[in-house]
């Protein structure tokens, strides 16, 4: 008796220990994986130093998903993701599989209408003009195995926030908070991080044409400056604006976009440091057009107007300068991805007219042509009288430099052609082709087209 008491006990004390888990409804396990091969020629313009600039690479980019429903009420997602060249293994610099979501979502929190996301997510709002969880659209984070390959191809497309969506229908407005960059996170006097505020506020008016209206502030505080040496200064950018879409007649939809940053920019040039005011905005205007002809294949023509403003003065270290700083910042912007221009330019200082064509020539194929010409909003003006150039950094992280003409404003036109396959409803063929002709900004050497040759097969699960 007194043995059984003591294996009793025994048990007992084991069952205490036992790591209590989450009942869990449900489990859905999903990801995907995308191989692409890369063809970029001239991507400098012509103007390489050892003979032509050519690039041929095969990508993977491979992300498992799992989402589990603890309650009607509670859900977590996490997912992990690799990117790396055909062969190759990820440099010291990156990881071979990252963390991509991990999340926390609490419905009716507190109260029925509001919904909580904690945790590494992905969101965005309007057409990603603004702000989009992409980051830098151009760019790859650092321990990503393609950042030094084909920078602008990341799939790694999420930030660490907290996030609050008030749904009173047809009222949506979301809240959050993203600490972008927390840099030192040891016990220390800095203070240097990068952080972001936003607000965003849908309504959905309940016309007859479907007609939403959008307004929203971001504020992003970049304290990565504070070094703890004199004068060093906090970058703030102030975003607010306003979105409208409606559809006026049958297959014909109207969309416009303004938005203005305000704020300051730091400067740090040595031993030279200031703010400067920002005023700087964007403007964006989009009309998609169901044409009433071949009907059969489902032809949309549409038209995208983006204006977003530059800053020319390049001495920033004139202590008498007291000139707002007009430059656009492109901030979350997600827009021309898979574009050579987007590849190559920061969306600033930019006046861009596309004009493109989607149609279904056949079942399950989509084709999609388009062409865009890029204008500078305004021209550099340097004021010298020798040639100057100006620095870009090429999706595969190198920056090279052009000569420019500084008076001039036509930056440059690029043609497009997108071909989709969906072999099936998992899995995905395409081919993008495309050149991008240098304009009249540029001098003769920097005349070469560039090149650009994507085929892809991605398969979701």
């Amino acid at each position: 008796m007194r043995k059984f008491l003591t294996i009793a006990c025994a048990l007992a004390m084991a069952s205490t220990a036992v790591p209590a888990f989450a009942a869990v409804q449900s489990v859905r396990v999903g990801g995907f994986t995308n191989n692409t091969f890369v063809h970029r020629q001239n991507f400098d313009l012509g103007r390489g130093s050892g003979g032509t600039d050519k690039q041929d690479v095969f990508i993977d980019q491979t992300g498992l998903k799992v989402d589990a429903d603890l309650t009607d009420q509670v859900a977590a997602t996490v997912a992990l993701i690799t990117e790396r060249p055909w062969n190759n293994d990820n440099t010291s610099t990156s990881s071979n599989v990252d963390l991509y979501l991990a999340y926390v979502t609490l419905r009716e929190m507190l109260y029925s209408p509001l919904t909580l996301v904690v945790g590494r997510q992905q969101f965005s709002f309007g057409n990603g003009l603004i702000f989009d969880a992409t980051g830098s659209n151009n760019a790859a984070p650092g321990d990503s195995g393609i950042q030094s390959v084909a920078a602008d191809l990341t799939l790694q497309t999420s930030v660490d926030a907290i996030r609050a969506i008030l749904d009173y229908n047809p009222l949506t407005i979301t809240a959050f908070y993203s600490a972008l960059n927390q840099n030192t996170v040891t016990i220390s006097t800095l203070k240097d991080n990068v952080d972001i505020w936003g607000l965003n506020a849908n309504y959905q008016l309940g016309d007859d044409m479907d007609s939403v209206v959008e307004g929203y502030f971001f504020l992003k505080r970049d304290k990565s400056n504070l070094d703890g040496t004199a004068g060093a200064k906090t970058d703030y950018i102030k975003v607010v604006g306003i979105r409208a879409s409606t559809n006026p007649i049958e297959g014909l939809n109207l969309q416009a976009e303004f938005a203005h940053q305000g704020g300051s920019k730091a400067i740090d040039s040595g031993d030279y440091r200031q703010n400067r005011h920002r005023n700087a905005f964007a403007v964006q205007a989009i009309v998609n057009y169901q044409v009433p002809y071949m009907q059969e294949y489902k032809p949309v023509a549409q038209y995208v107007y983006t204006k977003v403003t530059g800053d020319t003065d390049t001495d920033l270290t004139d202590s008498n300068h007291n000139d707002d700083y007009t430059g656009w910042d492109p901030f979350f912007e997600a827009q021309g991805g898979g574009r050579i221009y987007n590849a190559l330019f920061n969306l600033t200082n930019m006046q861009i007219h596309e004009l493109s064509l989607t149609t279904q020539p056949m079942e399950d194929v989509t084709a999609k042509l388009g062409i865009t010409g890029i204008w500078l909003e305004r021209d550099l003006k340097m004021g010298t009288s020798t040639l100057p150039s100006v620095m870009y950094t090429s999706p595969d992280g190198v920056s090279r430099s052009y000569s420019v003409n500084p008076n001039e404003k036509y930056l440059g036109k690029e043609l497009d052609l997108d071909l989709t396959y969906n072999y099936t409803e998992d899995v995905q063929f395409g081919a993008s082709v495309g050149w991008f002709f240098p304009g009249g900004l540029f001098t003769a050497d920097n005349n070469s087209a560039a090149k650009q040759l994507l085929l892809n097969m991605n398969v979701s699960f």
